[in-house]
């Protein structure tokens, strides 16, 4: 059973793109409604007051989901520029026009490591990429692909990324669903880790299943030794209106069979974002529909009886 945080718009705006993160102070939330980036802040989720900051630095429109946090350095890919900033408001650009590659998008923060796509410039075709302050690197040195190329499929939008320690406290990552360069939902599942020796091993989970369609929008997180997947919508349009668990590290995936374990709210909506706190506590915070965004925000515990 899920009870809400705070159920009113944090934000007037009707059509937009959020993503949140959290601090030591608290919680901040970027909001683009494809004129203004704007930032939002709480201490406990449920009060954020009157006054917002306008985030004039970054570029109009801004794709504030794909917005990564690496330690106290935030990083933005958009045109081939990135833009990184180390308190939420000023960010500086860097453009790389004129490199034999462009940067695409961010991915995720990985082994210690800012992780992004990026595009080959001769060949159009796609690579991991690692960053070191404002400097991009690509990665030819993974095993799995050929000759260090991304497949067609490997999405570039609205995926989910997870950066966690497996059972045997190796790092590891989980790309999944989202959508490819040509705009295609997709159905792989990506894991990442450290190849024998130097270098990267990628692998793609993606395995037959009953619950598992091509998706996009979905939110992973790690608690208590299983990985989650909340909401998220289906490449043939349904929505995934239950919470999604994986006991073996992201290979399988299954529906959960309580009450407690279904969505909080009642509208469904993708594009949201899941946090995990030092208290283990779960908060749901915003995502958008067909026809609306929201920026309502829930909180709880897995299994718990009671949800706040």
């Amino acid at each position: 059973m899920w009870d809400t945080l705070r159920l009113e718009p944090i934000t007037p705006s009707q059509s937009y793109e959020s993503k949140a993160f959290l601090t030591q102070e608290g919680f901040v939330l970027f909001v683009n409604n494809g004129f203004a980036t704007e930032l939002y802040q709480s201490s406990n989720g449920k009060d954020w007051g009157q006054t917002t900051q306008q985030i004039t630095t970054l570029p109009v429109p801004c794709m504030v989901r794909d917005i990564v946090q690496h330690h106290d350095t935030l990083y933005y890919i958009d045109h081939a520029c990135l833009y990184t900033s180390t308190d939420f408001v000023t960010w500086a650009k860097k453009e790389y026009g004129s490199t034999s590659f462009k940067p695409i998008t961010m991915l995720l923060s990985y082994d210690d490591i800012p992780w992004c796509v990026v595009q080959d410039v001769a060949t159009h075709r796609l690579m991991l990429g690692t960053i070191v302050g404002d400097s991009i690197y690509p990665q030819t040195n993974i095993e799995g692909i050929t000759d260090g190329f991304l497949p067609a499929s490997f999405p570039v939008s609205e995926f989910a990324a997870l950066a966690f320690k497996s059972s045997s406290e190796r790092p590891r990552a989980m790309i999944v669903g989202g959508r490819d360069i040509q705009g295609n939902i997709v159905n792989d599942r990506w894991n990442i880790e450290r190849a024998p020796g130097a270098g990267y091993r990628l692998k793609n989970f993606s395995i037959t299943q009953p619950h598992f369609k091509s998706l996009t929008g979905v939110s992973i997180i790690q608690y208590n030794h299983q990985l989650m997947m909340f909401g998220g919508l289906n490449s043939d349009l349904t929505w995934r209106n239950h919470i999604y668990y994986s006991l073996d590290e992201g290979m399988s995936w299954n529906v959960s069979d309580t009450t407690k374990n279904h969505l909080p709210y009642t509208a469904n909506r993708y594009n949201q974002t899941v946090l995990v706190d030092s208290l283990k506590n779960i908060y749901v915070i915003g995502g958008q529909s067909y026809t609306q965004s929201f920026s309502d925000v829930y909180c709880g515990y897995l299994n718990a009886a009671r949800w706040e």
